[in-house]
This record gives structure tokens, C-alpha cells and sequence, in this order.
């Protein structure tokens, strides 16, 4: 049995850098994927939603590629 690490990075309402897209975001929520109605596409249990600080358009990332801006 693999058990999954307890999530560490940003938590919703602070900024979070995704490695994957190098952008920066305001992390809105993390949830598992089980509770989501659309093909989320992330490869582990969790997907993260963010969205840029001044406004604009909603992104998922795998919370593995989440840290805290520099």
C-alpha cells in the first residue's frame, strides 16, 4: 500500500508559484479528486485551483508542483 504525503505547500488565500506553468496564483482551494465532475487530468489524488492575484482566469495544477513565491 503507497501512502500519500500530507500536503505542505501554500494554503487557499496565499500565493502559490506552479513549477509547471511558472506562474503565480492565489490558491483558491485544494480538493481530491473524487469530488470533482470533470476530467481533471492530474496525476495524483488532489488538484489545485488558482487564480491570478489581480484577476483573470481560473487554473488547475497538481498541488505536487505547488511552492511559495520567491
Amino acid at each position: 500500500m503507497n501512502k500519500q504525503m500530507p500536503y505542505e505547500g501554500p494554503r487557499p488565500g496565499q500565493e502559490a508559484y506552479d513549477d509547471l506553468t511558472g506562474r503565480v496564483g492565489v490558491l483558491q482551494a485544494i480538493c481530491h479528486v473524487n469530488e470533482l465532475a470533470f476530467d481533471h487530468g492530474m496525476p495524483g489524488p488532489l488538484v489545485a485551483f488558482l487564480r491570478p492575484e489581480k484577476g483573470g482566469q481560473e487554473w488547475t495544477a497538481d498541488p505536487g508542483n505547488l511552492r511559495r513565491p520567491e
